[in-house]
């Protein structure tokens, strides 16, 4: 390592400051004297509220522009670039665009300082303004013997711990060390060769010999003959995004193999990372779901308490743990038992959050199932062979023929409810059964099975009309086909008209991704103690049929991401309505 050049001595208090320019999207809200100067104008009122960019060659306004989003939106502290300003009087100068945020007067703003590289650089240098730019920022000469650093600010003094007279004089080198890879130092020495600008990460030490993690910047700046001159390098320390990305490394590789949904988003909420199981699950590939939000799986189950509740306590930093309704892209509905996991820096901010969900929708249905299975066939079993029990005994003891005509009857009714109980029993096992299988029948189709079943019911006018798109999907048909069957039976077999009349009518819905199966009927309408069991899970008395076949419709309108609702039920009839997600492309 050279011995720093006694010739260069630390920069002088300088009177001279570089122009200084505070502006929101592109509107300039300050300017100091220097820039009235370099622009070419007179007044300051003629300058504010005009666009930065109007005093920029049109051939750097992009870069530019580029330059202002990226610092503004966070994806660096501090960017530089060389471009020409074209003044008002079209004389030209070169500037180096310093950009970075700053707050003024309590709203954050962009600052941008022009360091003119026409005027003698190291008598000019812009001390206290630069010192202000929260990035290390260094400049050598490039006319000098290994390219000795003549200004170094006070940001890189901060993140190095190198007081400016053991760094000024010294090739910037002295920040390497033992775990500094070769790559990222020839790329850097290749550019510098070439006179060309560069960036890359890079391991440095501070000088108590503690390892960083660095983005380097290095621009040359060139004078009017287009010779290099000097080297501007920013600094900026990148430990925390790169101990974040070895961590996300290390926990995806572990995400992969798990039987859990992970993803991982950004504080905004962005997505950044999805393992294998999330797209099982939901059924959004990787691509679809990173650079999304969460919302992409939302049901709406939940309403907007329940995600104020769940935002503020992660961005507080705290562990979120609940129980939550999710939409695949299928249009299903499943449950989830969800915990979100903040990730902080060594600063105790939130910068991500890990969200680890285990579908639970299986073992919540199989329950609730099991549970109103064993009450309804424990209270039909139970009254049936009680009555059966009581009628033999009539049997044993009554020599009438007549009275055993009727016991006998009633004992065929009985029997026939135990029947009816069966062929309910074969129904949920077939729910169980076809869950799971994908079988898309167009609409066309369930007008099809309908026209079918209208057969077994020759005692009932049944019609059916569709007013929707016949070519949309369902995307299990044969599942929806058990549903509408016993809806049908159940408006035919309690009607106590002459003729039960259904009519079923399917319609698009404002939400274009479901349509709605209406079925109305002239009975005397379902007891509201059924569907008291349903919404509100309460144990009332089982007074209609089986006691299952309305639990049956809301289990299969459930598995197939839909809902049921009663829309009236009096003395004139019943109307049930089967909202009933659709297939599209999204």
């Amino acid at each position: 390592m050279p011995a720093p050049d006694k010739s260069v001595s630390n920069p002088k208090p300088h009177t001279q400051t570089a122009p200084i320019i505070i502006h929101r999207n592109d509107s300039i809200i300050y300017a100091d004297q220097t820039v009235l100067s370099l622009f070419n104008i007179e007044s300051r009122e003629s300058l504010l509220n005009t666009g930065l960019l109007e005093h920029i060659a049109a051939s750097d306004r992009h870069a530019l522009a580029e330059q202002f989003n990226r610092v503004e939106n966070g994806e660096a502290l501090a960017l530089g670039l060389r471009v020409t300003v074209a003044s008002h009087d079209t004389q030209i100068s070169d500037v180096i665009v310093v950009t970075s945020q700053v707050n003024w007067n309590g709203q954050g703003r962009l600052q941008t300082v022009l360091i003119n590289t026409n005027s003698h650089l190291p008598s000019g240098l812009p001390a206290e303004t630069m010192d202000t730019t929260p990035v290390g920022i260094t400049i050598a000469d490039a006319n000098q013997p290994d390219l000795p650093l003549i200004y170094v600010n006070d940001e890189f003094v901060e993140l190095t711990g190198y007081p400016r007279e053991e760094v000024l004089g010294r090739n910037c080198r002295f920040l390497q060390g033992e775990k500094t890879r070769n790559e990222p130092v020839t790329k850097m020495r290749r550019a510098i060769e070439n006179c060309e600008p560069v960036t890359v990460e890079l391991r440095n030490y501070r000088k108590e010999g503690m390892m960083f993690w660095s983005r380097v910047s290095i621009q040359p700046v060139r004078n009017d003959a287009d010779e290099v001159t000097h080297f501007f390098g920013y600094q900026e320390d990148i430990s925390d995004r790169k101990a974040y990305q070895q961590e996300k490394t290390l926990f995806e590789m572990q995400a992969e193999s798990l039987d859990k949904c992970v993803f991982i988003t950004d504080f905004k909420g962005n997505i950044e990372y999805v393992n294998p199981q999330f797209e099982q699950t939901t059924g959004y590939t990787a691509s679809e779901a990173i650079g999304n939000t969460p919302r992409l799986i939302k049901s709406d189950a939940q309403d907007g308490s329940f995600y104020q509740e769940l935002w503020e306590t992660i961005t507080a930093g705290e562990i979120w743990e609940s129980t939550i309704t999710n939409k695949r892209k299928t249009g299903e509905r499943y449950e989830v038992a969800q915990k979100i996991i903040p990730i902080t820096n060594v600063d105790g901010e939130v910068t991500h959050f890990v969200c680890i969900e285990e579908d639970i929708t299986d073992s919540q249905f199989v329950e609730e199932v099991l549970g109103v299975m064993n009450r309804v066939l424990r209270h039909n079993l139970r009254n049936s062979l009680t009555a059966i029990e009581g009628y033999a005994k009539r049997l044993e003891r009554d020599e009438n023929k007549e009275s055993h005509q009727a016991a006998l009857q009633a004992i065929q009714e009985r029997a026939s409810k135990l029947r009816q109980t069966s062929e309910k029993a074969k129904d949920i096992r077939a729910l169980f059964r076809r869950r799971g299988e994908e079988q898309p029948v167009e609409v066309s189709q369930v007008f099809n099975f309908i026209d079918t079943i209208a057969n077994d019911f020759p005692e009932a006018n049944i019609e059916c009309i569709i007013k929707t798109d016949a070519q949309q999907q369902i995307r299990n048909g044969s599942l929806l086909q058990v549903a509408i069957e016993e809806a049908i039976e159940n408006a035919v077999v309690h009607n106590n008209q002459e003729q039960p009349v259904i009519e079923i009518t399917i319609t698009d819905c404002a939400n274009n991704d479901e349509i709605a199966i209406q079925i109305s009927d002239n009975g005397p309408g379902i007891p509201p103690s059924e569907w008291d069991v349903i919404f509100d899970g309460k144990e009332t008395p089982l007074i209609h049929g089986t006691g299952i076949g309305v639990w049956l419709m809301y289990w299969i309108l459930r598995a197939l991401g839909g809902k049921i609702e009663l829309t009236d039920s009096g003395p004139n009839g019943s109307i049930i309505t089967f909202f009933v997600p659709t297939i599209t492309d999204k």
